[in-house]
C-alpha cells in the first residue's frame, strides 16, 4: 500500500482541471503532485482565475485561495505563485520545493518550441502517443527551416517513439532526418538500427553496399547488436524465455502455461508496485 497522507481542505466533488497536462485533479495535493510534474513547461497559464475558484469552493481553501489571489493583484512571477501553492500545502518537502520552484523559473526562459517540446515528451511518457506525436509534427510545421538543430532533435524524438511502438519503417524515416540535419553519428546509428528491424536481411545488407560511407557504422551496430544478444541471453529475463521455449519444443504445455502465468503474475505485481499512487 501507498503511504496514508491527510489531505488539506476536501476533497472536490468537481475536479479542477490541468489542462496542460490533460488531468483532472480532485484535491489541492492531487494538484501539486501534477504540478512538480510539468513544472518544467508551467506558464502564466497556470495562474487561473478558476483554480482559485475552485481551490475556494471546491475545497474550502478560502484563505489559500486569498493568498493567491493576492499575488495575481500585485502580478507576481509563476514561480512565486507556485511556491505559495506548495508550501501552504506541504505535500512535498522543502528542498522538493525548492527544486520544484527551479524548474519552473528555468522554464520561463525556453524558447516557445522547447517548451512545447517538453510538453509533447510528458505526454509521450504518460503513453499520450497520438497526442505528442501530433505536438512534434505542430512544432516541425511552425519551424523556421533553417532551425536545423532543433528540427533534428524533434525527428529524434519523433523517431524514438515509433522504435518503442515496433514501428521501425516510421522510426527509421524520422532517425533519418535527424541524422541528415544534424549530422550526428548516434543519430546515424540509430537510423540504421531501426532499418536494420524494418527491412529483410537481404535489402538491408544490399543498402549499406550502396552506401559504403556508412558501413563503419553499420559495423559498429552489429558489434552492439552482439553484445546485446549475449546480455540478454545471460540475464534473468533471457534465461526465462529459453525456459519457455524449451517447454514448447518438448511439448509441454501444461508446464508452458504454469511458468507462464507465474511470469504474468509476476510482472503484474511489479507493475502495480511501480506505478503506486504517491497519494
Amino acid at each position: 500500500m501507498g503511504r496514508s497522507i491527510l489531505t488539506t481542505g476536501r476533497i472536490a466533488e468537481k475536479p479542477y482541471r490541468l489542462t496542460i497536462i490533460g488531468r483532472n485533479v480532485y484535491t489541492v495535493e492531487e494538484l501539486c503532485y501534477s504540478v512538480a510534474q510539468c513544472a518544467s513547461f508551467l506558464d502564466e497559464d497556470f495562474m487561473d482565475h478558476e483554480l482559485l475558484v475552485w481551490l475556494e469552493e471546491s475545497c474550502g481553501l478560502a484563505e489559500l485561495a486569498s493568498q493567491l489571489r493576492s499575488l495575481l493583484k500585485g502580478r507576481c512571477a509563476v514561480e512565486d505563485f507556485v511556491s505559495v501553492l506548495l508550501l501552504y500545502v506541504g505535500y512535498q518537502s522543502t528542498a522538493e520545493i525548492e527544486k520544484i520552484r527551479e524548474s519552473v523559473s528555468s522554464g520561463k526562459g525556453m524558447e516557445p518550441f522547447q517548451r512545447r517540446l517538453s510538453e509533447a515528451k510528458f505526454s509521450a511518457s504518460r503513453g499520450h502517443i497520438t497526442k505528442a506525436v501530433e505536438l512534434m509534427d505542430g512544432i516541425l510545421g511552425e519551424l523556421p527551416e533553417l532551425e536545423r538543430e532543433m528540427r533534428g532533435r524533434i525527428w529524434a524524438e519523433k523517431g524514438l517513439l515509433y522504435a518503442q511502438g515496433f514501428r521501425f519503417a516510421e522510426a527509421a524515416d524520422c532517425y533519418g532526418k535527424a541524422w541528415r540535419l544534424s549530422g550526428s553519428r548516434q543519430n546515424c546509428l540509430k537510423y540504421l538500427a531501426a532499418l536494420r528491424f524494418a527491412l529483410p536481411d537481404e535489402e538491408y545488407r544490399g543498402y549499406i553496399q550502396e552506401h559504403p560511407e556508412l558501413e563503419p557504422i553499420a559495423e559498429e551496430l552489429e558489434r552492439t547488436a552482439a553484445r546485446a544478444e549475449k546480455e540478454w541471453k545471460n540475464s534473468t529475463a533471457g534465461r526465462q524465455s529459453k525456459r519457455l521455449e524449451g517447454y514448447l519444443q518438448a511439448g509441454q504445455a501444461k508446464s508452458f502455461d504454469n511458468y507462464a502465468q507465474q511470469r504474468i503474475r509476476e510482472i503484474r505485481d511489479g507493475f502495480r508496485a511501480d506505478n503506486e499512487p504517491a497519494f
